[in-house]
């Protein structure tokens, strides 16, 4: 499992005001297409219809359904349309599901393992009242003090990739939860926290609100094109782990959006903020391919990669903290699968452990 930041540009924003422009007409003209994989997301068939352009929908090769038919059900739809907002709702489904599942599923790691183990055995000291210090959040498995919890699981969403492991982790973060979504949202940022960062590029905006932070940071804020809160975009990334013969690319479809405690069914510490940025590999062919015009990278796949961020409202100390939890499910072929799963476990808790550090310098 290959992790990099999964947020991995001032010409971007210049783009998005010439979108604001251009009718739909004209931007599908100038604009390439773009699809991503949605084989696991709940979308109506009218949704899968509004996304599908006619023939810029098809089903997974091999299936036996063909090529840009709605009614057999589509696996790989275009983000280009009017319609792609369905798209980006279903994705944060999804997303909430995956942070949020306290369930057996989840197997720790053998440290998180014995601080679970020990904070229940300090909880029952105490009649119930709680064993750990400082600031933490209400919900289970909450995370506390310089702690980074770590889980794999297999994954529940059928279909591609569905063989990968995902990995889920966790830890408290010295700043407010709309800090932290800036800086990962901020591709001209990404190297203060992703040491294996080459670099990483807004390349198309989706929502035709040009002022990002407003969008995203407002409940009240709509794209009137896609008729969603929040911020979507696409982005182009490059990363050079250790021993990779080729910087690894990534071009990535990232949502970011405030949560509402009333709609989202999110458990929150009181009427704390909160947010969640899910992201998603895109494709230059309705194939779920790359266009093979560039051959000095690799290009890697990210079925999902979530950020929720949640305020802690309950400090002892007076200081902003919220806590950070992480989920990614990567597509590593050519990689075994368990060294990909221990890769993807490191890099996890180190995600967390960076950011950690840049709000603490």
């Amino acid at each position: 499992m290959l992790l990099t930041s999964p947020l991995d540009a001032c010409g971007s924003w210049c783009l998005s005001e010439q979108l604001n422009k251009q009718t739909t007409k004209d931007r599908k003209s100038h604009v390439p297409a773009t699809f991503i994989r949605v084989h696991d997301l709940d979308l109506t068939d009218e949704d899968r219809s509004r996304c599908s352009g006619g023939d810029e929908c098809r089903s997974d090769v091999g299936s036996g359904r063909t090529s840009g038919s709605v009614a057999n059900g589509g696996d790989i739809l275009s983000i280009n349309s009017d319609g792609s907002g369905a798209i980006m709702t279903a994705l944060v489904v999804v997303a909430l599901e995956e942070a949020t599942d306290e369930s057996s599923r989840w197997t720790p790691t053998g440290a998180t393992d014995r601080i679970l183990r020990e904070r229940a055995r300090q909880t029952k000291g105490c009649g119930g009242g709680g064993g750990a210090g400082g600031p933490m959040g209400p919900w289970a498995n909450a995370a506390s003090m310089g702690d980074v919890l770590v889980w794999s699981s297999r994954c529940t969403r059928k279909g591609h990739g569905s063989e990968y492991p995902v990995v889920k982790s966790r830890g408290l973060i010295p700043a407010s939860a709309r800090d932290v979504v800036d800086l990962v949202r901020d591709s001209r940022r990404v190297k203060e926290y992703n040491k294996m960062s080459i670099g990483r590029e807004d390349e198309l905006f989706l929502t035709t609100i040009t002022d990002g932070s407003s969008s995203v940071h407002a409940l009240e804020i709509t794209c009137p094109r896609l008729g969603i809160t929040g911020q979507a975009k696409v982005m182009s990334s490059r990363s050079q782990p250790p021993l990779t013969l080729k910087p690894l690319e990534f071009k990535t479809l990232i949502y970011a959006r405030r949560l509402d405690s009333g709609c989202d069914g999110v458990e929150l510490d009181g009427d704390a903020a909160a947010y969640v940025t899910v992201g998603r590999s895109t494709w230059e062919t309705p194939d779920g391919t790359a266009d093979g015009s560039d051959d000095s990278t690799k290009r890697c796949e990210i079925l999902l990669s979530v950020n929720l961020v949640r305020d802690i409202s309950s400090t002892h100390d007076g200081k902003e903290w919220c806590e950070l939890t992480l989920i990614t499910h990567a597509v590593s072929p050519g990689i075994p699968i368990f060294m990909g799963k221990q890769m993807g476990l490191v890099a996890a808790e180190n995600y967390i452990k960076d950011i950690r550090a840049l709000f603490e310098s």
